[in-house]
């Protein structure tokens, strides 16, 4: 298995629960794809540096995960498919510790 960062941005209109819930459905995700979550760190909600989607706003998510790498095609799919996360990216390479 290879280890993965991504952060995710999720749509500010949300409640502070209702962005968590979003991330632990992706953490879900994970797992059913025979990946293993290591770290999440919950950002909160920030001002973002420029507006994107007319959006000034959105809670960021950063998930540190090992799967196996062919399982990115479905990761970037389910990105896309879920109107509720904006922006998102999927770095190799994991720079979190094992907590």
């Amino acid at each position: 298995m290879n280890e993965f960062e991504s952060m995710i941005i999720i749509d500010p209109a949300l409640t502070p629960e209702e962005a968590e819930n979003e991330n632990k459905k992706f953490c879900e995700f994970i797992k059913e794809n025979e990946g293993e979550i290591i770290n999440t760190d919950i950002w909160g909600k920030k001002v973002l540096a420029f507006e994107i989607d007319k959006k000034k706003e959105g809670y960021f998510f950063i998930n540190y995960f090992k799967i196996n790498g062919s399982q990115t095609t479905k990761i970037n799919r389910y990105y896309k498919l879920n109107e509720k996360i904006f922006r998102y990216n999927l770095l190799t390479g994991s720079m979190s510790k094992e907590q």
